[in-house]
């Protein structure tokens, strides 16, 4: 769920894009590339979405993320994280880390909130047509992992998303405002799955 921070940066102008390697992997819907940059959200002052009970989101995103890593680079790739620790990062910053490595795609983790408790279920977002593909490959492998409400691929013009040369999507992985669904996602067992069924939906990008 963004904060308020993460909502901002809604724009009406498009980004020019430059050199044949960046415009190659945004026409194949992200099928050539060696690196992934993971966006752990939040961090340090931005908490995120308060969870019913457990971890905040800042930390939910940064367990998930530290257990994609390893997976990923089993499967051969080069993997960047933009925060490692409990700090805050910039959005400009996740960005432009992204932004630096022609090869790259970018994955931003969140855990979703609302002020209904009902509200449950997994969706992604992403914002260039080039990144619709990744956004729809990790959705189809996130579903079975608590046997989560589809809630669909969605475009919107979030900052990482929009300020992103590189493919990019954003998952929002469960309501930790539901109290079933966060007492699920609390359990570091279920993030492990979490992280191999995002691994598994990169991977199955090159396919």
């Amino acid at each position: 769920m963004f904060s308020l921070c993460f909502k901002i940066g809604l724009c009406f102008s498009f980004l020019l894009l430059s050199g044949c390697a960046l415009l190659d992997l945004n026409r194949s819907g992200a099928t050539h590339f060696h690196t992934v940059v993971l966006d752990p959200g939040h961090g340090g002052y931005d908490s995120g979405a308060r969870a019913s009970s457990g971890l905040p989101e800042k930390m939910l995103t940064l367990d998930v993320a530290q257990r994609t890593k390893p997976l990923l680079e089993a499967k051969g790739y080069h993997v960047v994280m933009t925060r490692t620790q409990d700090i805050f990062i910039p959005l400009g910053t996740r960005t432009d880390i992204a932004n630096k490595h022609l090869d790259a795609i970018f994955v931003s983790i969140h855990f979703n909130s609302s002020p209904s408790h009902a509200a449950h279920g997994i969706e992604t977002y992403y914002y260039n047509s080039g990144s619709s593909r990744l956004a729809a490959k990790i959705l189809h492998q996130l579903l079975p992992v608590y046997h989560a409400r589809e809630r669909g691929v969605k475009r919107a013009v979030y900052f990482v998303l929009h300020h992103n040369k590189r493919p990019a999507t954003l998952l929002e992985l469960g309501f930790v405002s539901n109290g079933n669904e966060n007492a699920m996602i609390q359990k570091p067992a279920t993030r492990q799955q979490l992280a191999a069924h995002i691994a598994q939906g990169i991977a199955d990008c090159h396919e």
